[in-house]
């Protein structure tokens, strides 16, 4: 690694969730007026999402269901204080849908 990068690391629950978001929101009027604020945030957007996005996990057959253990995973160790206060503070839809529910 050159010292013009930085090493970023996730858990793989995390990679999965976030690969998930950025998959839903990317290319959305809302995200996208955001990011299209600074363009430059675009650059890092497309390295993380490629990253991600390269788990052969999306392909598997229970992807869904993976993908909801993995959400309530890390809203457990969020904590449910967290992340009530979270869904009560936001009104954006764009943010608020994509926040952790209770998963039994």
């Amino acid at each position: 690694m050159s010292d013009d990068e930085v090493t970023i690391t996730l858990s793989r629950d995390q990679a999965l969730v976030l690969s998930h978001w950025l998959y839903t929101v990317m290319g959305t009027r809302s995200f996208d007026g955001i990011v299209d604020e600074d363009p430059a945030v675009w650059s890092a957007l497309y390295r993380i999402t490629g990253a991600v996005d390269a788990e052969p996990l999306i392909f598997a057959r229970d992807y869904g269901q993976r993908l909801d253990e993995a959400r309530g995973r890390l809203c457990s160790e969020l904590g449910e204080e967290f992340v009530a206060s979270r869904i009560a503070s936001k009104d954006d839809d764009l943010l608020h849908a994509s926040l952790c529910q209770a998963r039994s």
